[in-house]
């Protein structure tokens, strides 16, 4: 079944705005400026025609749930931004929700959202959510990539890995899928190839704050799998750089580093990407 053209129609929907300056949405200012080292930006849509055709087939399912996701709360008149936020208080920039993070134990996974200063953010950037994984019990014996400026807890249990961030508008739709340097997350950094052997792991199987946010977040890791594969891989590749053109440099706590590389993206495009490589007829 071809998805794309009722999504067109159907992704137009009407949702609450948020807005850093009204509605009762305040935030703090951040007074210090500093000139951060520029993410690379990867092309999209990608050629997804060498993927396995069962690995395509699963970003379609992975897709429809994420539209489902989408039209389920559109119809309640939420999004994922609405869900997040609720009964949280006033959304303040850099603040974390939900508040504590949410964790999913069993699926040894964790995500949290917020929003920075408008000039460290996306075009139409409400915020993004961070997504990580604890590697201590899904792949014991993976080694920490010790670079300038590691910070590796002694217990493996304290260990947890970021995946990458999602960035999504006012609205809640998906605009952009970026990595960060180590200092952003506090994480412990790993090599993309370990990381990437991580993402089937991510999942949020839990009602709260929302279980459609929830199954969205979920799914969007193999929607957007190829993405990620290559956005970890750019971000190895953004702090050899950077460790060589600044070789006095603690990298991964350097503040003049932050995004390691990111891609906006649309996911009718994604979808049509894929559909293309299956050969899906209108």
């Amino acid at each position: 079944m071809r998805f794309v053209t009722a999504l067109r129609t159907e992704r137009r929907y009407e949702a609450h705005m948020f807005s850093r300056d009204s509605n009762g949405i305040r935030i703090e200012a951040m007074t210090e400026q500093i000139a951060k080292t520029k993410a690379p930006q990867l092309p999209f849509p990608a050629d997804l025609s060498g993927l396995p055709e069962a690995q395509l087939e699963a970003m379609h399912d992975a897709a429809a749930i994420v539209l489902d996701c989408e039209r389920e709360l559109a119809q309640s008149g939420s999004s994922v931004v609405m869900e997040v936020l609720r009964d949280q208080g006033d959304f303040l920039i850099w603040e974390r929700y939900p508040k504590g993070d949410l964790f999913d134990l069993k699926n040894h996974s964790h995500y949290f959202y917020h929003a920075h200063v408008a000039d460290e953010m996306a075009d139409g950037e409400n915020g993004h959510f961070h997504l990580f994984v604890r590697p201590a019990e899904i792949a014991p014996d993976l080694e920490p990539w010790r670079l300038p400026g590691a910070v590796v807890p002694e217990d493996p249990a304290a260990r947890f890995a970021h995946i990458g961030a999602v960035s999504v508008d006012n609205q809640g739709r998906l605009i952009r899928i970026f990595t960060t340097n180590r200092r952003v997350t506090n994480e412990t950094l790993y090599r993309a190839d370990d990381m990437i052997a991580l993402l089937d792991h991510f999942a949020i199987e839990l009602d709260t704050p929302s279980k459609s946010v929830n199954r969205w977040l979920t799914n969007l890791i193999p929607l957007y799998r190829p993405q990620l594969e290559a956005l970890l891989r750019a971000r190895d590749a953004t702090l050899e750089a950077f460790v060589r053109e600044h070789p006095a440099s603690e990298v991964l706590e350097d503040r003049f580093l932050q995004n390691t590389s990111e891609v906006f993206v649309d996911t009718v495009t994604q979808i049509e990407a894929i559909e293309e490589a299956l050969g899906v007829d209108e």
